[in-house]
């Protein structure tokens, strides 16, 4: 494979998962916040920001724009102008898989012009009048639905590899993120159950992971903060949790050594193999005791040092041998 192909799909995959995982938060915000009052939805938005990790918006005199719930969520939606916004993601998207069209399926292709042409083909009026909610789902299920043409309509060759290596090692990092954020400003034993008022918060933290009902079967309806962080980084079969990202990252990682050539990822395989073990012989107590922050913050330091690795090995190496050829 081309490092172009290379580099196309593996963005494609991080840019579609990034727009699918920013629509499911922004939609579970906006169920979670009303009736709130001015000091906890200014720690709402504080932990959605956060859990993007995008900057926070503030006035001239450093005041959280909370106020203005319409401007906010517009910059994270329609705003060609924010890199971060829905719209720049998934024409980031379509544009990377333009760019390798020879390496998609049918399928493939009519979907991600569909996700692209509904987005633009609606104003941000349209959608905030009209039905949000519905909007924001949309968006996620039609993401989902590429996943899944991906899946069953491309050849399960070094190109799909680059799709769930992109695809995964963005949702390790976006979990990581929301996790983070949301513990950042709550210090607890996570022993406890939840009062009554904090509980809302917590349930929106595992709906943001799709993860609530599995969380129910696991641990009863009953929330601990203990129990949510064990789940969402450790459960090696939750599909968004650390572990099962960090799995996946490697096994992908070894097909592709499989496939070039095991010289080329001889460190790649190294970090991947590296981060499943945190995770996969990972201890909750310990984890809490040395610090959630802490190890959350090296967790997302290891996944830069994956991204780095892989353009080492094959998008930066494809063209050093170019030139050198």
């Amino acid at each position: 494979m081309l490092s172009r192909a290379a580099d196309s799909l593996y963005w494609m995959s991080r840019y579609l998962e990034r727009a699918e995982h920013s629509a499911r938060l922004i939609n579970v915000h906006l169920n979670t916040m009303v009736g709130q009052s001015p000091s906890a939805a200014e720690r709402h938005w504080q932990r959605l920001f956060g859990s993007l990790r995008i900057a926070l918006p503030v006035d001239e005199n450093g005041q959280i724009l909370a106020a203005k719930p319409y401007d906010i969520i517009r910059g994270l939606t329609f705003d060609r102008n924010n890199p971060d916004s829905l719209v720049a993601n998934i024409s980031a998207a379509r544009e990377n898989a333009r760019q390798i069209r020879e390496q998609l399926s049918s399928e493939m292709w009519e979907q991600i012009n569909r996700i692209y042409l509904n987005l633009n083909q609606r104003s941000f009026d349209q959608v905030w009048n009209d039905q949000p909610h519905a909007f924001f789902r949309e968006i996620e299920n039609n993401t989902n639905l590429f996943q899944g043409l991906t899946g069953s309509t491309m050849m399960h060759d070094e190109g799909w590899r680059f799709i769930q290596m992109g695809g995964y090692l963005e949702r390790a990092i976006s979990t990581a993120s929301l996790v983070d954020a949301h513990y950042a400003i709550y210090e607890d034993n996570g022993l406890e159950p939840l009062r009554t008022d904090e509980y809302l918060q917590w349930v929106g933290l595992l709906k943001s992971c799709s993860a609530f009902e599995a969380y129910c079967r696991i641990y009863t309806p009953t929330l601990h903060t203990g129990h949510i962080a064990e789940f969402l980084l450790l459960n090696p079969v939750l599909p968004r949790s650390l572990h099962f990202c960090a799995d996946r990252m490697h096994q992908a990682v070894q097909q592709i050594a499989g496939i070039t050539g095991s010289h080329r990822s001889q460190r790649l395989t190294r970090l991947t193999g590296r981060l499943q073990a945190q995770v996969r012989y990972g201890q909750i107590d310990e984890i809490l005791a040395g610090g959630l922050h802490t190890y959350l913050s090296d967790f997302v330091e290891q996944c830069q040092q994956v991204h780095l690795a892989i353009y080492h090995a094959y998008v930066d190496y494809q063209v050093d041998r170019e030139v050198k050829g």
